[in-house]
C-alpha cells in the first residue's frame, strides 16, 4: 500500500517539474498533458530541457528541435510568429542581450527561422562575433521568394500560351496529314490487285448482279486482248463491302471500265446498297488503263451508291489517283500498283525490290 502511495506523487512531481520548466521557456504545456506522456517521453522530454539549458547558460546557438512527439504541441507555444525582416530580428536579439533580459522572453516560436534568427543574434553578440547571416532567410521571405517566381512563371507562360497553341494546332495538323497520306500510298499499294485473268472470269464476278448475258452480248461487240485488271477501292465497313473497278483491254489496245459496289447502307436493318456496270457496257474508250481508271472512279464519286460515308472514300481516293498522274506502276514481281517517283530504273515496287536485291547480295 505504500509503494502504491509513493509512485503517484513522483509521477505528479516529475510532471509539474517539466511543465514548469517548458513554461521557463515559453511553451504552455500543462501538468495534466505531461502525464499523459509514455514514460520514456517525459525522459526525452527532460533531456531536451536539460540539454537547452546547458545551452542557455553557455550561450550556443544551436538547440535541438524538441522531440518528435510534441510536434501538435508546437501551436500552444507562447510567442508570436513574426513576418519581419532580418534586420529587424536581429536589432531585437541585440536589443534584448543589452537589456539583460531573460532569453524565454524571445518574441518568437521555436520551430520557425525566426527563432533561430533571433537566438544565433543572440548569442553572436555576446561572443562578438559578427552579424552577417548571408545564407539565412526567414521562412516567410522564401516563401515570397517562391511566390514572386510562380508568378513570374505564370506571366511568362500567359505570354507564351498563343504560340505553344498555335505550334500545337500545327503539329497536330501536319502528323495528321503525313498520316493520311501514309496511309493512303499503303492502301493503294495493297488495293491495286492487278492479275492476268480471261474474259469468262470477269464475267463470272460481274454476274453477281445477274448480268452476265448482257456482259457476254458486249463483249462479243467489243472484242479483248483477254487483258483485264481488277482494281479494289478501300472503303469502310464491314469485310464484305467491296468497291471494284474493272478495267478491260480491247484488241486495239484501248481500255474500257466498269466497276461493282456492294456496301451496307444502313447498320440497323443490315440493308445492302448494289450495283454494277460492265467495262463493255462503256461506250468510251481511254488510250491508258490509268485514264480510264480516273473516269470510273469519277462516276462513282458521283452519288451513285447513296452511302454519303462511302462517297467520301471514294472522292479521298480519286484525289490520290490525281495526285499523282502518270506515276502508277505494275510491279512485275507482285503485281500490284504502286507509285513511280521515276527514281528507279526498275520495274519492282519499293518492297519487291528491296527483297530481290538482299536476295542478290547473298
Amino acid at each position: 500500500m505504500q509503494n502504491q502511495s509513493t509512485q503517484p506523487d513522483f509521477v505528479s512531481n516529475a510532471c509539474r517539474t517539466i511543465s514548469g520548466q517548458l513554461a521557463e521557456w515559453g511553451i504552455a504545456f500543462s501538468q495534466d498533458r505531461v502525464a499523459q506522456l509514455k514514460p520514456d517521453q517525459r525522459n526525452e522530454l527532460q533531456n531536451w530541457i536539460n540539454a537547452s539549458v546547458d545551452a542557455d547558460e553557455e550561450y550556443r546557438e544551436a538547440i535541438a528541435s524538441l522531440p518528435e512527439f510534441m510536434e501538435s504541441e508546437l501551436l500552444e507555444m507562447c510567442g508570436a510568429l513574426s513576418n519581419e525582416g532580418q534586420e529587424t530580428i536581429i536589432e531585437q536579439a541585440i536589443n534584448a542581450y543589452e537589456a539583460d533580459a531573460a532569453i524565454t522572453e524571445n518574441p518568437y516560436l521555436f520551430d520557425t527561422n525566426a527563432w533561430h534568427l533571433w537566438r544565433a543574434a543572440f548569442c553572436r553578440w555576446h561572443h562578438g562575433e559578427p552579424l552577417d547571416f548571408p545564407g539565412e532567410q526567414t521562412k516567410d521571405a522564401i516563401e515570397i521568394e517562391n511566390q514572386n517566381l510562380v508568378s513570374e512563371i505564370q506571366q511568362t507562360l500567359i505570354q507564351i500560351a498563343p504560340q505553344l497553341s498555335q505550334a500545337e494546332r500545327t503539329l497536330k495538323q501536319i502528323c495528321h496529314q503525313l498520316k493520311q497520306q501514309v496511309q493512303l500510298t499503303h492502301q493503294l499499294c495493297e488495293s491495286f490487285e492487278s492479275s492476268a485473268e480471261t474474259v469468262p472470269a470477269v464475267e463470272e464476278n460481274v454476274s453477281l448482279n445477274h448480268e452476265k448475258e448482257d456482259a457476254q452480248k458486249s463483249s462479243r461487240a467489243a472484242p479483248t486482248t483477254g487483258y483485264s485488271s481488277i482494281v479494289r477501292i478501300p472503303v469502310t465497313g464491314p469485310e464484305t463491302n467491296r468497291v471494284e473497278v474493272y478495267l478491260l483491254q480491247d484488241n486495239q489496245g484501248q481500255w474500257r471500265a466498269g466497276h461493282l459496289w456492294s456496301v451496307e447502307a444502313d447498320l440497323r436493318t443490315g440493308q445492302l446498297s448494289r450495283g454494277s456496270r460492265q467495262p463493255d457496257q462503256q461506250q468510251i474508250a481511254y488510250p491508258t488503263e490509268t485514264e480510264a481508271l480516273i473516269n470510273e472512279v469519277i462516276s462513282l464519286s458521283q452519288s451513285l451508291i447513296g452511302v454519303p460515308e462511302i462517297e467520301r472514300q471514294i472522292i479521298d481516293y480519286l484525289n490520290l489517283l490525281e495526285e499523282f498522274p502518270g506515276q502508277i506502276a505494275v510491279c512485275r514481281a507482285c503485281q500490284r500498283h504502286y507509285i513511280d517517283d521515276g527514281l528507279s530504273e526498275t520495274d519492282c515496287c519499293p518492297t519487291c525490290f528491296e527483297k530481290l536485291d538482299s536476295t542478290a547480295k547473298l
